[in-house]
């Protein structure tokens, strides 16, 4: 055997190719169509899950469910205003992908399905390591961690940061601080800029799903107002769903929410 030459035979690599991703595709029936896996994987590991529909006789919609955009955000990257939107929204012109909300989708025939699904997964995976953009210098503590950091240690708590809590519905909600003694306390801090009306609505939604799966959670949020713009609207929210929503700078208030969650000194 020369150098050149390979212990496998080009067809004996196609059919362990064939199999690798006949083995990595499973396809369920919904409702509405079909869920299926794809060998394709996105930054954090996890394989991709997928949704075809048939809205129209001979037209097929693919989309994500909404996950990849949710994952991304999970990780503290503001997919709306800065490099990671405009990122996303160059992968999503050049691969003519739909975003609707969270939700991200291709309209293709029934000749091009296959195709389609492929380039759409690709796109998928590529989107979910926008992740990893990060800024030349390192950050320096916004003013509202700054301030929740030191209301902790003021009172000799050392919470947990970037914990995950499982709700009813979705199992895997981050929060950016979280301790427990008597009660559970989590505190999110909004870094987001300018409207948080839709973050705020994502986060109404996974504090009511934390509530039901943790009835003795004590909920903070704070926001910095030369940084976010809060509305009548994000007000609203945060009042249905946290114990207290206001400036970092209200530290009597939280200090006040500390003691209400069983956390004295």
């Amino acid at each position: 055997m020369s150098k050149h030459d390979l212990s496998i035979a080009p067809d004996a690599l196609r059919g362990e190719l064939v199999r690798f991703w006949s083995d990595a595709v499973e396809i369920a029936k919904i409702s509405d169509g079909f869920e299926f896996t794809v060998p394709h994987a996105y930054a954090d590991g996890w394989q991709i899950v997928l949704r075809v529909s048939e809205p129209a006789p001979g037209a097929f919609r693919v989309e994500d469910k909404g996950k990849t955009l949710w994952q991304l955000a999970q990780t503290g990257q503001n997919i709306e205003t800065d490099s990671t939107g405009r990122h996303l929204q160059a992968i999503c012109d050049s691969r003519r992908i739909e975003r609707d909300g969270w939700v991200l989708s291709k309209l293709c025939s029934r000749a091009e399905l296959a195709l389609e699904i492929h380039i759409f997964a690709e796109a998928l995976s590529s989107i979910s390591h926008l992740s990893f953009l990060h800024e030349p210098q390192p950050r320096l503590p916004s003013p509202s961690r700054a301030t929740i950091e030191k209301i902790f240690g003021e009172r000799g708590i050392e919470p947990k940061v970037n914990h995950r809590l499982a709700g009813k519905v979705e199992k895997k909600i981050t929060v950016d601080y979280y301790a427990r003694t008597h009660r559970q306390i989590a505190v999110q801090v909004l870094e987001r800029r300018g409207a948080v009306v839709s973050y705020m609505e994502q986060w109404g939604f996974r504090w009511r799903d934390l509530r039901d799966a943790h009835q003795d959670l004590v909920i903070a949020m704070v926001y910095d107002p030369a940084v976010q713009n809060i509305d009548s609207t994000a007000k609203d929210i945060g009042a249905s769903c946290c114990d207290f929503f206001g400036p970092y700078y209200e530290t009597q208030e939280l200090n006040q929410l500390i003691d209400r969650a069983g956390m004295l000194n």
